[in-house]
């Protein structure tokens, strides 16, 4: 039987990610990164996860197929299968040479953004683009860390910023899969900043771009992910047509074999789009896709997400899907569960105009004007037009005058009281 080897463990411990500084890198960023270098090198999606990478360190899988072990030489900038710890099985044949798991543990504390930027590697060894793809990298994913804590006002000019040098970077030093990569989730972050500014106009040209530079990026993980953001986005703002079929666009992308919590986030949307356009079959066949596919990995991100896709989030999308198909009862009963597993603010402020909004048309008017002022508090705090644009709908939907919604009115006026 092969012997679990601490050294990893105590590596990892000891080696810290750059992108996360004081966490090691996890068996899920480094499956991660294989699956993108695999992708890379034969256009095959592969779905290993830290499960995987876990069996090769315990040396419960001994020879990984061709295509692994190329990917992992890529990743890892290493020179032959020796180099980690692979044999093929023999005979009394033992890896004295070379302990792979010590090996792989050692690398998993290199970080996130340094092993994601080798898994789109040139094929030139010691290429110099790997860790100018993990800088450029790097503050994206801070930024979209920080953007559920930090008001979108102040995260704004810093992502276009960004945007700007990314794009000069691109232009004149990683004109490839790598750079294009990276500048796509550049472009999507500051399209979602403009949305939660309510800039409608900004949002949508920095996602087209996005999608183009995912598209040139070949990445098809990528491509549906942007996809699905603009589609998700159209209906939000209350074009579900168009936002359904960018979704169907999206879902086109993706196979049975891409990663489960793409699968389940897609249908989550679908979701959402399918109530919108009254279509009860097809947001149930998707509600149940999702929940299905939800938590299969969990724990982990998957890139290009920062956050783990759960059950949780699926009964998030759920009961947005009810309320827009317009399902009170359904919907309300959902919300009661997910709301409190909803644990950042901004997020949750959004859930909770949903569920005032579905007060309102069972008479709760005090209740829904009371949540609408808890949202609209964080909606100035963060600087979210999105959350005081959708306060304002509720507001219209309060005819009733009461201490609760009279307090509502004083809390939208002072906005404008601030802003002179």
């Amino acid at each position: 039987m092969p012997e679990h080897n601490d050294a990893l463990r105590a590596a990892r411990q000891r080696l810290g990610s750059p992108s996360s500084p004081g966490q090691p890198m996890t068996r899920q960023e480094l499956a991660e990164a294989v699956n993108a270098e695999v992708y890379r090198l034969t256009e095959k999606i592969t779905e290993i996860d830290a499960n995987h990478i876990g069996k090769w360190e315990r040396g419960d899988i001994r020879w990984p197929a061709t295509h692994y072990r190329q990917a992992l030489r890529n990743v890892l900038d290493v020179d032959s299968d020796l180099d980690l710890g692979f044999r093929r099985r023999s005979g009394g044949v033992k890896t004295e040479d070379v302990d792979r798991r010590s090996y792989l543990g050692t690398a998993l504390g290199l970080g996130a953004g340094v092993a994601l930027g080798r898994a789109n590697r040139a094929n030139a060894a010691g290429d110099a683009g790997d860790e100018l793809v993990a800088s450029i990298a790097a503050p994206t994913e801070s930024y979209r860390r920080m953007e559920a804590s930090v008001s979108s006002q102040h995260l704004a000019p810093a992502a276009e910023g960004h945007l700007r040098l990314v794009k000069q970077v691109v232009r004149d030093k990683l004109h490839d899969a790598r750079g294009f990569a990276a500048l796509s989730e550049v472009a999507g972050f500051s399209a979602w900043l403009a949305a939660d500014r309510g800039d409608t106009a900004a949002a949508r040209t920095r996602y087209q771009e996005s999608i183009r530079f995912a598209e040139a990026a070949r990445n098809p993980l990528l491509v549906s992910y942007m996809l699905g953001s603009l589609g998700h986005f159209a209906v939000e703002i209350g074009d579900p047509h168009q936002g359904a079929q960018l979704l169907d666009k999206a879902a086109r992308q993706l196979s049975n074999r891409s990663p489960a919590a793409a699968r389940a986030w897609l249908a989550s949307l679908r979701a959402v789009a399918y109530g919108a356009l009254r279509d009860r079959t097809a947001m149930t066949d998707a509600l149940r896709t999702a929940e299905r596919l939800a938590d299969r990995q969990p724990g982990e991100a998957q890139w290009p997400w920062v956050f783990a896709f759960t059950s949780a989030k699926v009964a998030r999308y759920q009961s947005s899907a009810l309320a827009k198909l317009g399902d009170l009862s359904a919907a309300r009963s959902v919300y009661a569960s997910a709301i409190p597993s909803i644990t950042t603010p901004k997020p949750q402020a959004l859930a909770k105009i949903e569920y005032a909004l579905l007060l309102t048309g069972t008479g709760h008017h005090d209740e829904a004007a009371r949540l609408g002022g808890e949202a609209l508090r964080v909606g100035k705090q963060y600087g979210s037009e999105r959350i005081v644009s959708n306060v304002r709908t509720l507001r219209s939907k309060l005819p009733v005058r009461s201490r609760e919604v009279d307090d509502l009115d004083d809390m939208l006026i002072s906005l404008y009281d601030g802003e002179q």
